[in-house]
């Protein structure tokens, strides 16, 4: 009999009537894409309409399927139904959801000492891999991310492969790697070739490009990939997508110099950061409206900005831009207020961590203001010495953006000192990088020893 078949399979677990073809309509997916050659139609079918209870394999597979978390299937009372381990398993997704970082880092490392399936240890990995990326550690992030990715592939898993390459990317682009777009790229090509599409994904992987675009400098190509990912986010409800479009923009539209623009985006940013409670997210907004109050002279309020991001990095034991650049800005806030003792302390921690992590971006960025320290000290070849260093690391990193701005300020301290011969050649240089750039020509750079040469007699190394 009908009722007697399936009383023997109350070892499954009890999922909400009708949440199943919910979320696959919503995914618009058909039940063989649920299925995902795993399991049969007909199966998938049984579950919709309550004539069968899923095991929890079953159901972490239709819930990967669907884009829907684990509780989004339960019943109130479904938790008796798992066990020990797939209660942790959805402990650590539902940490991963509720952004609780390093809740995830301490639970997931201490799952990965357990003998877990290679699709359990994937998601365990990708979990970590997802925190320590949002935490800005990617050093640490990489490596889980890399084997979640291959363990992806090897099952075939097309939607959490394109998730992986998407962290994995923004890893490498956190740590300047050249790897990052390309990558991103390819997450992205891929996106667009799933069926059903995935608008949601597909925003978040040109939002990260857009990212990407805005750390070298690239404001229009940052603005039109920012605009790309509203369009294909449009209808999806994503309130930390939009977070960070905003954030991104207001850097992009503050180096475009529209402070106003700008600061309308950050603090739209900074309000839906805090509503997600995506705490490292809001720390850098905070240091990013500090650099734009510090750009408009309003010290004061930069330094208010920038402690606050500080305190924060401190409590998330933030690397990289949660502390390199961070110091490397009260720095400058204090070097423009003549506490040349106070400057120097703040470049110096800001130098410390940024060549633990090799950041070599905020190292050149440390050594221009530390030029500038020591010129006002009267250490002229101390300060030569530092703005070459700059301009050497910005040459082997490709940045001309960047490089070009280090020429220039090189150029206004040689001019004060009265060195045009040397000024000269640094605004020249300055010139045919901004020329080039136009042309999408990169800057290659010039010599050490040229540099040396157009330094004057004080540009001892």
């Amino acid at each position: 009999m009908l009722g007697s078949r399936y009383r023997g399979r109350r070892k499954g677990v009890a999922v909400r009537p009708g949440a199943v073809e919910q979320a696959r309509r919503e995914a618009r997916l058909t039940l063989a894409q649920v299925a995902g050659g795993k399991f049969t139609r007909t199966a998938i079918h049984l579950i919709e309409k309550g004539r069968t209870k899923p095991s929890m394999e079953t159901l972490q597979q239709i819930a990967r399927q669907t884009r829907k978390p684990i509780d989004f299937f339960l019943e109130p009372d479904a938790a008796t139904a798992l066990t020990e381990r797939q209660a942790q398993l959805r402990e650590l997704e539902r940490l991963s959801a509720a952004r609780e970082l390093e809740k995830v880092l301490e639970m997931g490392s201490s799952l990965l000492g357990q003998q877990w399936s290679a699709e359990d240890a994937a998601i365990i990995h990708f979990s970590l891999g997802q925190a320590f990326c949002r935490l800005v550690r990617p050093t640490e992030a990489l490596p889980h991310l890399r084997a979640a990715r291959q363990e992806f592939e090897r099952m075939g898993d097309k939607w959490m492969t394109i998730e992986t390459l998407d962290w994995e990317s923004s890893s490498l682009g956190l740590l300047d790697d050249p790897d990052a777009l390309p990558m991103a790229n390819e997450a992205l090509e891929r996106c667009r070739r799933l069926d059903p599409k995935a608008p949601q994904t597909e925003a978040r992987i040109l939002g990260h490009i857009a990212g990407m675009y805005v750390v070298a400098h690239s404001w229009v190509l940052a603005v039109r990939y920012y605009d790309a990912a509203v369009a294909a986010a449009t209808g999806v409800k994503d309130l930390l997508q939009l977070a960070k479009m905003h954030h991104g923009l207001g850097r992009a539209y503050q180096s475009m110099q529209q402070p106003s623009t700008a600061r309308q985006h950050y603090d739209k940013a900074l309000a839906l950061y805090s509503i997600e409670s995506d705490l490292s997210s809001v720390y850098r907004v905070e240091n990013d409206l500090g650099d734009l109050m510090l750009e408009q002279g309003k010290l004061d309020s930069a330094e208010e900005h920038m402690l606050k991001a500080l305190m924060g990095s401190n409590n998330l034991h933030m690397d990289r831009r949660g502390r390199g650049f961070i110091l490397a800005n009260l720095g400058e806030v204090y070097l423009r207020r003549g506490d040349l003792s106070k400057a120097d302390e703040y470049l110096g921690q800001a130098l410390q961590a940024a060549e633990s992590i090799n950041e070599r971006v905020v190292v050149a960025n440390v050594n221009v203001l530390l030029g500038q320290v020591e010129e006002r000290r009267g250490n002229c070849a101390l300060a030569d010495g530092r703005f070459e260093g700059a301009i050497r690391i910005l040459e082997e990193l490709g940045m001309p953006d960047r490089l070009r701005d280090a020429h220039m300020e090189y150029a206004e301290l040689l001019e004060a000192r009265q060195d045009v011969s040397a000024a000269y050649h640094h605004w020249k240089r300055a010139a045919e990088i901004g020329r080039l750039a136009s042309l999408g020509v990169k800057w290659m750079g010039a010599p050490a020893a040229e540099l040396k040469q157009s330094a004057g007699p004080s540009g001892a190394a």
